[in-house]
């Protein structure tokens, strides 16, 4: 699917100044001298075609007290759909990806608390003979990502 200069403008929109609005949609379609019902279209398109994941906000897990570890596992290669199928059913999973090297899959994930994420890793190592390997936090670093189309 090929983009217009339209579909960029509401990608770089969405990314950047998405308006808190009750009818955020009709501001955009505004700004871009459009109807409302052609950006929910073409959001839906987007969407579809996978150059949208979500739409939502991103909240500060520590204000709102929140725990949370980056994670590594070796999964074997006849066990690891089902893995990826069950990191991805898990609402507390925010990132996971398939990489090279000696720990396959990397992931994050986000609880209330530290030992409901040591509760769902143990039942994920027993179900399928890992050792998932836990890096906790020592410093955040945030950045701004903003990835202009």
């Amino acid at each position: 699917m090929a983009l217009d200069d339209i579909d960029r403008s509401i990608i770089n929109i969405l990314q950047e100044e998405f308006p808190l609005v009750s009818r955020p949609f009709a501001e955009i379609a505004d700004f871009l001298h459009i109807e409302e019902e052609e950006v929910l279209e073409r959001v839906k398109r987007l969407k579809k075609a996978g150059y949208i994941r979500r739409i939502g906000p991103v909240l500060e897990r520590k204000k709102l007290m929140y725990a949370s570890t980056l994670c590594g596992v070796r999964v074997k290669e006849e066990k690891l759909e089902a893995f990826i199928e069950e990191l991805n059913r898990h609402q507390g999973v925010t990132h996971n990806y398939e990489r090279d090297g000696d720990l396959n899959i990397w992931f994050t994930i986000t609880s209330r608390t530290k030992e409901q994420i040591q509760s769902f890793l143990s039942e994920l190592e027993k179900k399928y003979d890992v050792v998932i390997y836990r890096f906790p936090e020592k410093k955040t670093f945030k950045i701004k990502t903003f990835f202009p189309v």
